[in-house]
């Protein structure tokens, strides 16, 4: 074993010094006589363009630096080469590539840790909103990702942090807001499909059982399931831990519509992104069911401002919601908009300008969400911005 171990390494070695000497001159000739593609569908982002050549660009080294972003993410057969190198290193015993775990016929995004300073000034961001309008019901939904519930897979000493302790910490430090557990329904419901083997998001099924966990605490009569009517919109998804890994292994996941049965929601969708308003009839963009990014199917791009005006399920109307968030909200938004019939959505990554200056007048709202998952709350660090677009 050991002796094959060797003979592998080394026949890596030599393709390595192969590539390393030929494809940047292959890479080259192919970029001046072929057109560059500016995104990787596969990746699910934007490639680097050539560099300007100039004498600054030169002589201040941003041309080398460029370059080298550039051949990383153009060099020829640039993903069979990342796939091989992948398997590689998993046939070596490697366990974590890319910053994600793959363990029984599952993909999760690694979370070892958080800086409990860029944490603690959410946190207190927060709590001062919540001060300022004391007058609001306010909530706070943090949702475990798939490490934190599938946990018992993962390597032994991985380093993964504890996701349950990292929400009641949060959930202590704001006494303005209602800390809601959807912790509990979620591991319950740990052996069905409530999260993507290759995306970081919670499935449709997930942010079900989320928007019925919240119903107690948040005062509304959830849905039972079985007023939806489930449409299985694609099973060819392949999400963002696909494209760290690109490991064709992982069975590609299935997206989900619940549709309430009597037909989707009336409503009436307004997305702001920067001057221009559109309008919409649909929370879903079915358009991107035939792409990579197929989770944008939910509401479409992660945009400033949405306000949504629904027909809330007769009797149960709990009036308006503004909600603070990220992706994982995309999902569950189509069943909140049963239970309030105006919902705005908030992204604060992309919102630099005073609330009031988006059109937001806090008092037209009755309740108040943050929601976000644990991995991008701990990393973000746009919510202490509220300090000052709040006013």
């Amino acid at each position: 074993m050991e002796k094959h171990q060797k003979i592998y390494k080394l026949t890596l070695i030599i393709l390595l010094v192969a590539i390393t000497l030929v494809l940047p001159v292959i890479t080259i000739i192919r970029s001046l006589n072929m057109p560059e593609k500016p995104f990787s569908e596969t990746e699910n982002r934007y490639l680097q363009t050539f560099p300007e050549i100039s004498f600054d660009t030169i002589t201040d080294k941003s041309f080398m630096t460029d370059f080298e972003k550039y051949f990383s993410d153009r060099f020829v057969l640039r993903e069979e080469w990342i796939n091989i190198k992948n398997n590689s290193d998993r046939l070596l015993g490697q366990k974590e590539i890319k910053g994600v775990f793959t363990e029984q016929g599952r993909m999760m995004e690694a979370w070892k840790g958080y800086d409990s300073n860029l944490v603690n000034r959410s946190l207190a961001a927060m709590q001062s909103f919540a001060d300022k309008y004391s007058d609001k019901k306010m909530y706070f939904m943090l949702a475990p990702t798939s490490q934190e519930i599938y946990k018992d897979t993962l390597p032994k000493n991985c380093g993964a942090a504890s996701q349950k302790d990292f929400i009641k910490l949060c959930y202590d430090s704001v006494p303005g807001m209602k800390g809601i557990d959807i912790y509990s329904s979620l591991n319950i419901a740990k052996d069905r499909y409530i999260y993507y083997r290759t995306d970081h998001h919670w499935t449709s099924l997930g942010a079900y059982l989320a928007y019925h966990a919240a119903g107690v605490d948040m005062g509304y009569t959830p849905l039972s399931i079985d007023k939806f009517n489930i449409e299985h919109a694609s099973d060819s998804f392949r999400g963002t831990l696909y494209s760290d890994t690109l490991d064709n292994s992982i069975t590609p996941d299935t997206i989900d519509f619940y549709i309430p049965s009597g037909g989707e929601t009336a409503i009436r969708m307004e997305i702001q992104n920067g001057e221009n308003t559109n309008v919409y009839d649909s929370l879903y963009f079915r358009d991107f069911l035939t792409k990579k990014d197929k989770y944008s199917a939910f509401l479409g791009f992660n945009v400033p401002k949405i306000d949504i005006i629904s027909q809330a399920t007769k009797g149960n109307d709990n009036g308006s919601l503004i909600i603070f968030k990220d992706s994982y909200a995309h999902s569950l938004i189509p069943f909140l908009v049963n239970n309030y019939s105006k919902i705005t959505v908030l992204d604060m990554r992309y919102i630099n300008v005073p609330l009031e200056q988006l059109g937001v007048n806090m008092d037209e709202y009755d309740s108040v969400l943050f929601m976000y998952n644990v991995i991008t709350f701990s990393e973000d660090t746009n919510i202490p911005k509220l300090n000052f677009l709040a006013k």
